[in-house]
């Protein structure tokens, strides 16, 4: 008698043999499903029906001769098989339809930051999970409903093992045998006072090289105040790698003790020497050869008729990266992915195809450099002709949606505004056809949340939550993919209607108490040394609230009771206090009324003096967002949700027991 364990592990032996890819596809050899669950016990979720999740490996196997793979560094260092060709194998994550021929036929490729998965957070509105499997999880379900397939496939070699986390086992570069060595560097920042800090994962879940002799005299420790402030070299006997426990330092490869200790708001650099590099490019190559298997192979694991990727900050960044060396294109020399979603990417790149590659880098200092645009420009600099899709044949561009928030524009490493500008800042540029681009006015670089959070900044965070628009465009940019809708005009700050501006002409209000970033550094170039690598710094324009005035303006910034910047200072208490937080935004509530605007003298107009009354907000925050939906910057069905957030806005400011100074600090 078969028992149901049994039964279990035929249909997935079975399955295993059903994914093998048809001979002559792309180069996914092997899809090993360990795990197969109906999605929230078989609940059907529209047209698509129920849904249901694969959960296991991918395995590949490229050839380093062939000419769509020979920018991968060190390709031709790692191992290979008897053909020649170089295997690896990457995590692998679906949700989809259980009868695909009722999806939509589109697959969504979640580009997974640090091996956390974000479709179904920013999408549908989800909590956030290693492994969605509640109702929260999946929140109001809008890309299920849709019939979206999600995959998530590994990318960066660097993720941590064993936590749900989808990462990517990259093989390792040698001369003939021979480890290669090489040196790296890697900065950090400790919001408070510390003997001991974990500068390998700096905040994520990764792990960093290790380092070759940790008692090494010649590595080197320093410290500044800022990025581009001189740097002091720390004595070599003061420092070691070690963590703290009962009082004393304990070795540890993934910590360091100094002995005078870390101050809060600091910027810390070690440099050392390791070894082993792996072969990082491949990570790239696994998204684009899993993207072509589903279009093109013979596989049912997710047969996919379009293909469209999502990634924002570091992921937003790896898709440029991706465009730029040509991994939207397969090994045939066929569009891999028909569109692209990058959020948060501003203009930057990342450490992902280079030896000792290190994708955790946050971009901010090492990857702000030439070309910014898709289409091909010529860098006055340099004289280099170049652009993003510089590698992409004509007939294979992906319609791609460049959206970014204020965080982008005044973070030192984004320089957001060369998206759309010439590099010398003085002229607007529209980029290629297939490409729009949009400022989400009034944000920070992660979504915001009400009620107002407190990350350690002068303010407390920016709550515009841009997920409303995220949706609106997402559903534009399918249109454009498989109906040739046009998608709404690109949206930002210009020069040509002063509605862009160099940060040392911005205007903004005298909020009592509040300073603004009248002389915090603009960016620079990595690829060009000297005087000429500084960028200009050019920021959106604000209102006689501080609030920017063009771009995508929701709600909750066009019809505002707080001045919402993409901007925020350090605290005293996190050290620093001239010094921005990376990629940060602030809430400055509105007076609540004209006696308190005249007390605190505040320029801005209260509350009170702007809307008669709730009902009166409310309406106009729904015409707001009715103008938004007619635009397809949003959807019509989010309008009474947004109504509602806003109800709950008005209520938390305007109730008598409000105190000014709790809702602002």
């Amino acid at each position: 008698m078969t028992t149901r364990i049994g039964l279990r592990r035929l249909a997935l032996v079975g399955l295993l043999l059903l994914l093998a890819p048809a001979r002559g596809g792309a180069d996914v050899t092997r899809v090993d499903i360990q795990r197969r669950e109906d999605v929230l016990g078989g609940k059907a979720f529209g047209a698509a029906g129920p849904y249901e999740k694969l959960v296991g490996k991918v395995y590949f196997a490229v050839d380093p001769n062939n000419p769509h793979n020979r920018i991968i560094v060190d390709l031709d260092k790692a191992p290979k098989n008897a053909q020649g060709k170089v295997e690896f194998s990457s995590d692998l994550y679906i949700i989809k339809p259980k009868n695909s021929a009722r999806g939509n036929g589109v697959v969504l490729f979640d580009i997974v930051n640090r091996g956390n998965k974000a479709l179904l957070r920013v999408f549908s509105r989800g909590g956030g999970s290693v492994d969605p499997t509640t109702e929260a999880d999946f929140g109001d379900a809008y890309l299920l409903e849709q019939g979206y397939t999600l995959v998530m496939v590994g990318w960066q070699f660097d993720v941590a093992k064993g936590r749900g986390l989808v990462g990517f086992d990259a093989p390792i570069a040698t001369d003939n045998g021979t480890p290669i060595t090489g040196w790296v560097r890697m900065w950090f920042i400790s919001n408070q006072p510390t003997l001991a800090f974990e500068y390998a994962a700096n905040g994520y879940n990764t792990r960093a090289y290790p380092a070759l002799d940790p008692n090494d005299p010649s590595y080197r420790l320093t410290e500044r105040e800022g990025i581009y402030a001189p740097v002091r070299l720390i004595p070599r006997d003061q420092w070691q790698f070690a963590k703290m426990e009962n009082g004393k330092p304990v070795a540890d490869p993934s910590f360091i003790h100094l002995e005078t200790g870390f101050r809060a708001g600091l910027t810390y650099e070690v440099a050392y020497e390791t070894k082993n590099p792996p072969v990082a490019g491949l990570g790239l190559a696994a998204i684009r050869d899993m993207a072509s298997s589903l279009k093109f192979g013979a596989s049912p694991i997710a047969p996919a008729r379009y293909t469209y990727m999502y990634g924002a900050s570091q992921t937003g960044r790896l898709i440029r990266h991706i465009i730029y060396e040509g991994f939207t294109v397969d090994e045939q020399g066929r569009k891999a992915f028909d569109g692209a979603f990058v959020q948060t990417g501003a203009t930057g790149m990342g450490s992902f195809n280079e030896r000792f590659a290190q994708p955790n880098e946050l971009g901010s200092f090492t990857q702000t450099k030439f070309p910014f645009l898709y289409k091909t420009t010529i860098d006055p600099l340099t004289g280099k002709q170049d652009g993003l899709g510089a590698r992409i044949p004509a007939g294979l561009e992906p319609k791609l949606m460049f959206v970014d928030t204020g965080s982008e524009y005044w973070d030192r490493g984004r320089v957001a505004a060369l998206r759309h500008t010439s590099l010398d800042g003085r002229e607007d540029v529209e980029d290629a056809p297939h490409v729009r681009v949009y400022l989400l006015a009034g944000t920070k670089h992660g979504a915001g949340s009400f009620p107002a959070a407190d990350n350690g900044g002068e303010f407390k965070e920016n709550t515009n939550d841009y997920r409303w628009a995220q949706r609106g465009l997402l559903a534009a940019l399918d249109a454009w993919v498989r109906q040739g809708t046009a998608p709404p005009p690109s949206r930002h700050p210009t020069l040509s209607d002063l509605t862009l501006v160099a940060r040392d002409n911005l205007k903004f209000p005298a909020i009592p108490g509040v300073k603004w970033p009248a002389h915090v550094p603009g960016g620079y170039r990595s690829d060009v040394a000297g005087p000429y690598s500084a960028l200009p710094f050019m920021v959106p324009r604000v209102d006689a609230d501080g609030n920017d005035i063009a771009g995508i303006r929701l709600p909750e910034q066009a019809v505002p009771l707080a001045t919402l910047t993409g901007w925020n200072f350090r605290s005293e208490r996190i050290g620093l206090p001239d010094v921005l937080i990376a990629m940060a935004g602030a809430y400055i509530p509105l007076p609540t009324t004209r006696a308190e605007r005249e007390k605190l003298k505040d320029p801005r107009t209260s509350i009170a003096e702007r809307y008669p009354s709730r009902a009166d907000y409310l309406k106009k925050v729904q015409e707001s967002a009715n103008t938004l939906a007619a635009e397809r910057y949003i959807l019509q069905r989010d309008v009474p949700p947004i109504v509602e957030s806003a109800g709950r806005h008005w209520d938390s400011l305007m109730t008598p027991a409000k105190s000014t100074s709790q809702a602002s600090r």
